[in-house]
């Protein structure tokens, strides 16, 4: 009895294997028309195919968008430091073409003077509202002393007033402590240079004589008589002429030709022999 019960379930799985085969057949051949337990089943799960499908298709393009913002943060990065340095190259070549452009000057106005020049190049300023000073990076052992006269080639810039080995501090011939003579270079008369202690940057021109004429307009250049700057140096131009003791005397305030505010390189008048 048991033999023949366990007979007929081995037939009975055989029959079902063979029926599920050909029903997996027979529904993967493409076909015009279904069943309707098909056509239902399916509709039924349609509603949940579109909310899988569509959350699959947010979170894919989910984490499209979080990879592509890491991927343009770290492109930004690189653009950022690609920036950062291409400006250092151009401040670079900028700073580069304007110490040639001065130094190309320079070299024109050292071979017509005929004393001995030494270019130096000003790395500091004095923070102090009592003295206008700067400090230029040459010094004893480059044989620069007190006393020595520091022009440009636009005109006077100051006298040292001290140096160590290796730096030299430089009074500039706007400050009201500096002094030199000057002449107008249109009549030769001369008048004496002093720093303006009321208009900061500019200069006061005084008659050294009675017949002394100044005009605005008028270029002041170097004496020469100081035994400091050589003769005919640029010192600046008259902009104003204010009269003084019942109009005997006069104060003119002159502009100088060299731009204070802008000064990188200089030259120092070194001594003959």
């Amino acid at each position: 009895m048991l033999e023949q019960l366990l007979r007929w379930k081995i037939l009975l799985g055989i029959v079902l294997i063979i029926v599920l085969i050909g029903t997996i057949h027979y529904t993967s051949l493409t076909r015009p028309k279904i069943s309707f337990l098909e056509g239902a089943w399916r509709d039924a799960l349609a509603p949940l195919q579109l909310v899988l499908s569509r959350a699959q298709r947010f979170f894919r393009q989910a984490t499209s968008v979080f990879r592509n913002i890491g991927d343009l943060q770290r492109r930004n990065k690189e653009l950022e430091t690609l920036v950062f340095d291409l400006q250092q190259k151009v401040f670079s070549l900028q700073n580069h073409k304007r110490e040639n452009e001065w130094l190309r000057e320079a070299l024109d106005f050292v071979s017509d003077m005929p004393h001995e020049l030494l270019v130096a190049e000003v790395i500091g300023r004095s923070p102090s509202n009592w003295e206008s000073t700067i400090t230029i990076n040459k010094g004893h052992k480059h044989g620069v002393a007190s006393g020595m006269a520091v022009i440009t080639n636009a005109g006077i810039v100051g006298t040292v007033i001290n140096s160590s080995l290796y730096t030299s501090i430089v009074l500039l011939a706007t400050d009201s402590q500096s002094a030199t003579g000057g002449l107008v270079q249109s009549s030769g008369d001369l008048v004496l240079i002093e720093g303006d202690p009321s208009n900061a940057g500019m200069m006061i021109a005084t008659p050294l004589g009675r017949d002394t004429e100044v005009e605005e307009g008028d270029l002041i250049v170097t004496s020469g008589l100081s035994r400091i700057y050589p003769k005919n140096i640029s010192v600046g131009e008259v902009i104003a002429v204010e009269p003084r003791e019942y109009e005997l005397s006069f104060a003119a305030l002159v502009r100088p030709s060299v731009n204070f505010s802008r000064l990188e390189y200089v030259l120092v008048v070194l001594p003959d022999g």
